[in-house]
């Protein structure tokens, strides 16, 4: 916040203020997992309903990969690429009465039409969980007192991501505080000069993860012959 400051000419955040930039501060961090969903991620414990469908609590954005069981000794999970298979071998798993729910799932598979939902075979007992890698929502970094509002000295919150994205942020606050100063000259063309330059970074940062997925995975690999 005071960097965008410094940057506006505006060190005593007089016309921006610090709380417009505290807002879209929070705001940004959104949009940051919104187009980069592991920018905040982890491994999470969450409580199975009954039956085989189920859904993604609230706080976490997105589901990258069910690992287990929950529990000190909870079993493997393997993940289906195609509800077709369960639907092929056996068409009435979702009936308790064909296969019985149990507490312990051994499939689960997710279709990416509906990433909020997800399946596990058997059906779950409802006194189930899992362990996943998920997404996270940050947590809003908080104003201070209502009497110190007005400092931006007095904004020391934690950002709730990696320092990593310090300057995506930067350049997210700049966007917004160039578009609400759209009537100054060449505001507008500057606000998107901010949102291209988040835009791009944000974008260079994922094929960079996956090149380094990819030869990764290469380099583990046996050699031929």
């Amino acid at each position: 916040m005071k960097r965008a400051s410094t940057i506006l000419q505006d060190a005593d955040a007089v016309r921006w203020t610090p709380m417009e930039l505290l807002d879209w501060l929070n705001e940004a961090q959104r949009a940051v997992v919104i187009a980069k969903p592991n920018a905040k991620s982890g491994t999470a414990v969450f409580n199975l309903v009954s039956g085989t469908r189920q859904t993604l609590p609230e706080q976490y954005t997105i589901l990258s990969r069910i690992i287990r069981n929950g529990g000190a000794t909870g079993k493997a999970i393997r993940q289906l690429a195609r509800r077709e298979i369960l639907d092929a071998q056996l068409p009435g798993w979702h009936n308790t009465a064909v296969l019985p729910f149990n507490a312990q799932a051994d499939y689960a598979f997710q279709d990416m039409m509906n990433p909020r939902e997800f399946y596990v075979a058997p059906g779950n007992t409802g006194t189930g969980s899992i362990e996943a890698v998920v997404g996270m929502v940050p947590a809003n970094v908080a104003a201070p007192s209502s009497g110190s509002q007005l400092d931006i000295a007095a904004y020391t919150g934690t950002v709730d991501l990696p320092d990593i994205y310090q300057s995506i942020l930067l350049d997210f606050l700049l966007f917004r505080a160039f578009s609400k100063d759209s009537a100054a000259p060449d505001a507008a063309q500057r606000a998107q000069t901010h949102l291209g330059l988040a835009t791009a970074a944000l974008g260079g940062m994922g094929a960079s993860e996956m090149a380094m997925s990819m030869a990764t995975a290469f380099l583990t690999q046996p050699a031929a012959g």
